[in-house]
């Protein structure tokens, strides 16, 4: 059956080739690339027809085209690229510019779904027969076209209160569960497994203590990358990643993981599946100092390193607040920023405040805001599962509003354009 899908495929390249030496010598020379058709003021060529028939993946054939006719299949072909041409002029209109860094992250991203390196993708890529400066251009094109529907329908999106209890009532009744996890990961890259066995397992009891920056920085003689993935649904990572983090609470790490690219440990921060879910609240006093025109940044170091050992008590800690932080709000009260979360912090102070003990002050620490040192009273786990269920539940309906008005808008740009197909 495989092979007489590709048997049709490869005839259908055929096909088209011979249509452009129909006829007498001089005729097919000028047809020889000919326009199949317009797009306001773009082009569609044959050639161009013929290269999207080459780049047709064999699993998307199968599903796609094997029941159709030759004609049928440059049908719904051309009419993808139309669509395709479309879009990306209406990119061009809305000034939607895609910079190399957010095309290089997407390739990141991709590497890492595929659990490989950035040259090894490359490589990957170049072996299957594709043009890798194409699929580069293909990503940035891809990237802007979801730019636009995020900006143009997405953030626009109004959802009310009535429809998030609707949806909740209605996901209940059905039984909705998708476990998603909240990971960071750090990767020890060893692709031809040269690192002694001694030396991951140090890494491995270091990352607990230290955490996941100052690991890094101590073993600065081997390649390691640290990811922070964010809340990823369970069908979105790789089997061995699911199966290590199951059963795992949060603020766990997982086994070390091994892999063709080295070996990989899991921080799970937080973790959904439709029941209850915890978060971690901290109680947490700062003092900021500043830099200005006549401190430098290690006289304010220093000054806080003073501070922090003259300090006794929590009292001692509020009074030096009160006198020397730059941040006036919390400075009034002592320094204290009351129970907070996680995701309400800039990274440098969550990651301090996460591996500081309880009762104890932290060393100076810098963040885009200055140099903070920071006092840990408590920390408590707050059931929070409501709330972030109607923070999802308004996600989707925000994503369902969205497509609907994106299949209207794709159909008005479709009948508002200029199109002609010429006879091929």
């Amino acid at each position: 059956m495989i092979i007489k899908m590709f048997y049709k495929l490869t005839k259908l390249l055929l096909t088209l080739s011979l249509l452009i030496f129909a006829g007498n010598i001089y005729s097919a020379e000028i047809k020889k690339d000919e326009i199949i058709a317009v797009v306001n003021d773009r082009v569609i060529l044959r050639s161009d027809v013929n290269q999207e028939i080459k780049k047709i993946e064999k699993t998307v054939f199968v599903k796609e085209f094997a029941n159709l006719s030759d004609r049928e299949i440059l049908d719904k072909l051309l009419e993808k690229m139309i669509m395709d041409s479309l879009l990306v002029q209406a990119t061009e209109r809305y000034g939607i510019n895609i910079s190399d860094i957010a095309v290089e992250n997407a390739l990141k991203q991709i590497a890492q779904r595929e659990n490989v390196s950035i040259s090894q993708l490359r490589t990957n890529i170049i072996n299957s027969g594709k043009n890798y400066q194409e699929y580069v251009e293909q990503i940035r094109t891809k990237i802007a076209v979801e730019e636009l529907f995020r900006t143009q329908f997405y953030s626009r999106i109004r959802v009310s209160n009535d429809e998030i209890e609707n949806f909740l009532k209605n996901e209940k009744a059905r039984g909705v569960v998708e476990t998603e996890y909240d990971i960071s990961e750090f990767v020890v890259i060893d692709e031809s497994k040269t690192i002694d066995k001694f030396n991951i397992d140090k890494m491995y009891t270091d990352l607990s203590t230290l955490g996941f920056e100052k690991t890094k920085s101590k073993y600065i003689d081997f390649k390691t990358e640290i990811n922070h993935h964010g809340k990823t649904k369970e069908t979105s990572l790789p089997d061995i990643f699911v199966s290590a983090l199951r059963n795992l609470g949060a603020d766990s790490y997982t086994r070390i993981i091994e892999s063709a690219r080295g070996y990989h440990i899991l921080r799970l921060n937080n973790v959904t599946n439709g029941g209850q879910v915890f978060v971690n609240e901290y109680k947490v006093y700062h003092i900021l100092l500043q830099p200005d025109v006549m401190t430098t940044e290690n006289e304010i170091k220093e000054k806080l390193f003073k501070l922090r050992n003259e300090i006794k008590d929590i009292d001692g800690f509020i009074n030096y607040a009160k006198r020397y932080s730059s941040d006036k709000a919390s400075g009034i009260k002592g320094g204290d920023l009351g129970w907070v979360r996680v995701s309400g912090l800039v990274k440098e102070f969550s990651e301090v405040m996460m591996k500081t003990p309880v009762k104890k002050i932290s060393d100076p620490f810098k963040s885009r805001f200055g140099w903070h040192i920071l006092y840990l009273e408590n920390i408590r786990s707050v059931d929070d599962t409501y709330t972030i269920m109607k923070k999802n539940a308004e996600h989707q309906i925000r994503i369902n509003k969205a497509q609907r008005e994106r299949e209207d808008w794709v159909g008005k740009l479709r009948e508002q354009a200029y199109i002609e197909i010429k006879d091929f």
